[in-house]
């Protein structure tokens, strides 16, 4: 999980034009001054091209943490930590 956390937090990093120290795994959505709802939808578009399609209006409803983020990157809804 510790990889899919640094890759979620490199993302919102990079997008956000923040250190990565800043990006926590509790972090809401609008916790870091640069988040705002511009900002919010310019972190979806990039996790659409990591993941190569587009999300859902239920996923995209769901992304209320960092925390959820990395979950997008867990495989069919498993726990990101399963072999």
């Amino acid at each position: 999980m510790h990889d899919d956390h640094a890759a979620v937090a490199g993302i919102i990093a990079s997008v956000l034009g923040c250190r990565i120290e800043d990006v926590t795994d509790d972090a809401p959505v609008g916790s870091l001054a640069q988040w705002d709802s511009i900002a919010h939808l310019s972190i979806i578009m990039a996790f659409e091209d990591r993941l190569g399609r587009q999300l859902t209006a239920e996923e995209t409803a769901s992304l209320e943490t960092v925390a959820s983020f990395t979950a997008l990157l867990a495989p069919s809804g498993k726990d990101v930590a399963a072999p």
